[in-house]
């Protein structure tokens, strides 16, 4: 059957999402019919996460159109969106693990099962059979807790529980749910499991949009999947047309700019090791991480949302403690308690979120750059604001900074100027290893070529950076060399020699 004879269930048209900063979506359109599974795939920040959320009604489009059932769409919070036959499971489950399944399902609607003071229970618990008859799924007990059943056992509760609300309890209306990153932390076996449930509602007519970064899965479970990039629509395939290969290249697009990431500048690595990670772990989060890191050497580190990296460099960075394994500054093993122990240390971290961890907003720019190592410009038991604002004169000539004067507060700052004063900030406080989370986001083109200006200067006077590039194309472009990790672990190692950079779609089998 070809999709010209399938019934037609949601559209959408032109869909367009723009932020202050930064245009997210643009001429997003696509189709779903009943019986589908669609796949959605994209890098991180590619626009998946804010279509759905448009189609939840989460986030109200700047520009285009949906319709469901043959009607006008336009959802203005999650509630609107169920009434009319639209559900999402997020992948942090909602459901409330010390309640029984059918306080669960009927969770907000409990006035129908209440009897003046009492409770109808009896009533509730075979309404949840009903429920769970209509979609075909067998095995669960109403009266059991939620926490009782296994992670894979609570999705289909979860997604059971989306279905009754967006079919209002007419299971002959034909609903779309949508499963973000479903599978994230499942086993093959019960990965295997929700997959046949999966196929067991769209036999029904509803139909399931799939998010997830494992591609082997996209193509299993997917009847026809749409890839993004860079907030567009790059790609619409059905099953037959799928292949590793080509979800890879499609995903990644473009290739490197030498000169954009100051490539003829990378520094050769020094012989000395300025850090070393031996098989270190955080529970629940990675493992058996090992590397070197050498003075004026850029490691990259690539992987998708839950890959570990994130957590690996909080730990790095003195916000997590790790439970396993060591880490060796400069041939001494250390472990930070807290992140001023970490900076004192000299590993500093740069964070995305800038304006939320990486900058004191209400104080001038002479006090942020200052901030991180008051003993430089300690005069005694005081400390000298004169010598504060001759270092801060120096760096807002050194980076560049456009403002006003240092006076200024950080939250008059453009966002690539915001950035050079906490990259300033780090430099000042005497960094040995610099940690670069997504240095570049939300910033402008011109803004992220002077960043990266900025990270070879830092690594032409020794400093090691680590950096988790907003792109791969970044990654690349800066990096010496790369480790890719998936489900906590380390995966690959790439040389990145200039001139003789990895391809892009290496990077992502590594990661995927």
């Amino acid at each position: 059957m070809t999709l010209s004879d399938k019934k037609l269930l949601f559209k959408a048209q032109n869909i367009e999402m723009r932020f202050p900063s930064t245009l997210a979506l643009q001429g997003i359109d696509m189709e779903i019919c009943e019986g589908e599974v669609i796949g959605l795939v994209g890098e991180n920040g590619a626009g998946k996460s804010t279509l759905l959320k448009i189609i939840m009604g989460v986030q109200r489009q700047t520009d285009g159109t949906m319709e469901m059932h043959g009607k006008p769409y336009e959802p203005k919070s999650p509630r609107e969106a169920n009434d009319a036959g639209v559900g999402m499971v997020f992948q942090e489950q909602a459901l409330v693990g010390n309640l029984t399944v059918g306080q669960n399902i009927f969770f907000g609607q409990e006035k129908n099962y209440r009897i003046g003071p009492i409770m109808n229970w009896k009533k509730m618990y075979h309404d949840t059979e009903k429920v769970f008859a209509e979609h075909d799924i067998q095995g669960i007990k109403p009266s059991k807790k939620v926490n009782d059943y296994d992670f894979a056992t609570r999705q289909m509760i979860e997604i059971s529980k989306v279905i009754s609300r967006a079919t209002s309890g007419d299971p002959s209306r034909k609903s779309v749910i949508l499963l973000d990153e479903p599978t994230s932390v499942l086993s093959a076996q019960e990965i295997q499991k929700l997959f046949q449930e999966i196929r067991k509602l769209t036999a029904q007519g509803h139909a399931v949009v799939f998010v997830s970064h494992r591609l082997d899965e996209i193509i299993n479970i997917s009847d026809r999947v749409y890839i993004f990039k860079d907030g567009r629509g790059v790609g619409q395939f059905t099953h037959e047309e799928l292949s590793e290969e080509l979800l890879y290249e499609r995903m990644v697009g473009k290739t490197t700019s030498k000169e954009y990431y100051k490539e003829n500048r990378q520094c050769a690595p020094e012989n000395d090791a300025v850090l070393e990670v031996r098989n270190l772990g955080l529970y629940g989060y990675f493992k058996n991480v090992s590397f070197c890191l050498h003075k004026s050497e850029v490691l990259g580190i690539c992987g998708v949302v839950g890959a570990g990296k994130e957590e690996l460099c909080d730990v790095l960075a003195g916000l997590e403690g790790h439970t396993t394994g060591e880490i060796v500054l400069e041939g001494k093993p250390v472990r930070f308690g807290q992140v001023s122990q970490a900076v004192s240390a000299g590993i500093v971290s740069i964070p995305k979120e800038r304006r939320e961890e990486g900058q004191l907003g209400s104080l001038s720019i002479y006090e942020n750059i200052s901030i991180s190592n008051p003993k430089a410009f300690r005069k005694g038991a005081l400390i000298s604001e004169k010598k504060q604002r001759e270092v801060t004169d120096h760096w807002i000539k050194e980076m560049k900074i456009r403002c006003s004067g240092m006076d200024s507060d950080m939250n008059s700052l453009s966002g690539g100027n915001a950035q050079k004063v906490v990259f300033a900030r780090a430099l000042c406080a005497g960094a040995k290893v610099l940690i670069l989370n997504h240095p570049t986001r939300g910033v402008d083109v011109g803004a992220k070529e002077e960043i990266y200006s900025l990270i070879r200067d830092a690594t032409e006077q020794g400093i090691a950076v680590i950096v988790l590039g907003d792109t791969l194309d970044e990654c690349i472009g800066l990096s010496n060399r790369i480790l890719t990790m998936k489900d906590g672990l380390v995966t690959k190692e790439f040389i990145c020699q200039v001139g003789h950079k990895p391809e892009q779609v290496d990077i992502v089998k590594g990661m995927m």
